[in-house]
């Protein structure tokens, strides 16, 4: 753990997974004719570290891979190829709208940390020399 001290009064280092709530899967395809948007794994940019674009689909085109369901405050990151940073903070207009399962979601604790606070932790150099090593095979942590 790192010194305690070097934190301002009142923090104390915490692992992300006791920052976080679980999150919710679904399954479209049971709803054939109600539509959502789709946030896929490309729908990230690794520049802006924000969402593009969703696509519109309904529920019978739904891909197999089209079953997290996001918040507004959620933050996604991509664990396919996770170096290339495709993390971004789910904006309000894509509340209750699904993403792929390419992503972790991460729902902040509201009483124990900022989403803002989690998306900026997954793009230090720290978070991300530990993906680097975690990665196997075909780039998965």
């Amino acid at each position: 753990m790192e010194d305690q001290n070097k934190l301002p009064k009142g923090w104390k280092v915490q692992k992300i997974s006791e920052l976080i709530v679980k999150t919710e899967l679904i399954n479209p395809t049971i709803n054939p004719e109600k539509e959502f948007e789709y946030i896929d794994v490309s729908s990230v940019s690794n520049e802006a570290y924000r969402i593009i674009y969703s696509t519109k689909t309904l529920g019978k085109n739904a891909s197999s891979r089209a079953r997290k369901l996001v918040k507004s405050k959620d933050v996604i990151f991509a664990t396919v190829r996770p170096t290339l940073r495709r993390v971004a903070i789910v904006p309000s207009e894509l509340n209750n709208q699904v993403c792929s399962t390419g992503y972790c979601v991460l729902r902040a604790k509201e009483e124990e940390a900022l989403a803002e606070f989690i998306f900026f932790s997954l793009l230090t150099s720290k978070f991300m020399g530990t993906m680097s090593s975690l990665q196997k095979g075909a780039s998965y942590p």
